[in-house]
């Protein structure tokens, strides 16, 4: 099979691109140590939970155990048709540092959780703020070992937030599910690689909300989510962006596996579509050199992936494999780095198929994020 020599150079040219990237994320983690910090300031860790009644109770027992010595736990209850108000109320009068505010209306021009964290930081009296989600799991040295990541230059701390509990379909463990399952394990460890690799190269860009802290000061320096606000999403990596951008302060990414936050993954297959749309949808407002790495990076990694594929379908070529074989040893330098991090190793029998279905989903689940509508979290019918 003769391969036109354009794409073959094509071929070359995504191949070094994909690789420099990689290598940059290599030297990114390389540089993420620190020494832990010794300071205690007051911290107020804030949840927007909208119809969470199955899961805001497991949070708060994880949050009122925290061995950190000085916090205020503040629940924003965005408008909740269910019985969260209730649950919320009863660890109120067992612990006077829980927090409850209500939301009972969304401003025309705030998304709805960004007006629920808005509302929750503005009743905060904590220097450090720490956010995380209804159905996470903190252990008990979340707050501390977060808290301990910041000296007096860092802005923002970013963590990580490994799926926990097996996905079920029907409530039946199907092999499509346990699939799934291991596959957005693997997504948001990849996610998480990322993360702390541009953290480490000073040009983050993405971090996840379930585990994430930051100063007041830097909040209110950027004028909280008013700059993001068109955005459904985002209050995360695009505030994370920000303080990039357009402060001086330091972002660093915690690595202490007691900081780490497990949460339960999303119940069906269409809940993680919608999850992850939801979280692809911040890149619209991502700048647009930002946009074009990350189209020119996805479309090398699915270029080589196509190539194998044709090489399988027509016939074996040195020209078309020789970049997939590039790519599986980069790839393996990255994760036998990473995983050992992040606690993942149990993917290193699985990790190259898992990368290719990487690929696929980051082709064709990526882009819906432009297109898709959708709300935060509906309203639960009577």
């Amino acid at each position: 099979m003769i391969i036109p020599t354009q794409i073959q150079i094509l071929l070359g040219i995504s191949t070094l691109f994909y690789a420099v990237v990689v290598i940059g994320l290599l030297a990114g983690i390389r540089r993420l140590h620190y020494h832990p910090s010794q300071s205690k300031p007051h911290v107020s860790v804030i949840v927007a939970a909208r119809n969470e009644e199955e899961n805001i109770g497991f949070l708060l027992d994880h949050l009122v155990r925290q061995d950190y010595p000085d916090f205020e736990v503040i629940i924003v209850n965005d408008r909740s048709t269910d019985q969260s108000t209730s649950i919320v109320e009863r660890f109120q009068q067992q612990y006077p540092f829980v927090r409850l505010i209500n939301v009972d209306s969304v401003p025309y021009d705030m998304p709805p959780k960004k007006n629920a964290l808005a509302q929750g930081v503005a009743s905060s009296k904590g220097e450090i703020l720490c956010f995380t989600d209804a159905d996470c799991f903190p252990p008990p040295q979340w707050v501390s070992s977060i808290v301990a990541a910041f000296d007096h230059e860092t802005g923002l701390v970013a963590g990580y937030s490994p799926y926990s509990a097996p996905l079920t379909t029907n409530g039946t463990r199907s092999q499509g599910a346990l699939w799934l399952r291991k596959f957005i394990e693997y997504e948001e460890f990849k996610g998480a690689t990322w993360a702390a690799g541009a953290i480490g190269m000073k040009k983050a860009w993405l971090c996840t909300g379930r585990s994430l802290a930051y100063r007041r000061v830097v909040y209110d320096e950027l004028g909280g989510f008013e700059r993001i606000k068109r955005s459904v999403s985002g209050d995360d990596d695009l505030f994370l962006q920000l303080v990039r951008l357009h402060t001086s302060w330091k972002i660093r990414y915690a690595t202490n596996p007691a900081s780490f936050v497990p949460t339960m993954p999303p119940s069906t297959f269409g809940a993680f579509l919608q999850q992850r749309v939801r979280h692809f949808s911040a890149g619209k407002f991502f700048p647009f050199s930002m946009k074009a790495f990350f189209f020119a990076f996805h479309a090398s990694n699915a270029l080589i992936l196509g190539a194998l594929a044709v090489a399988i379908v027509s016939g074996f070529s040195t020209a078309l494999v020789w970049p997939y074989v590039a790519k599986c040893i980069i790839d393996a330098v990255l994760f036998l780095r990473a995983a050992p991090l992040f606690g993942q190793m149990k993917f290193w029998s699985s990790f190259l198929f898992m990368e290719s279905l990487y690929v696929l989903y980051n082709s064709f689940i990526g882009p819906l994020g432009f297109m898709k509508r959708y709300e935060w979290k509906p309203s639960k019918r009577p």
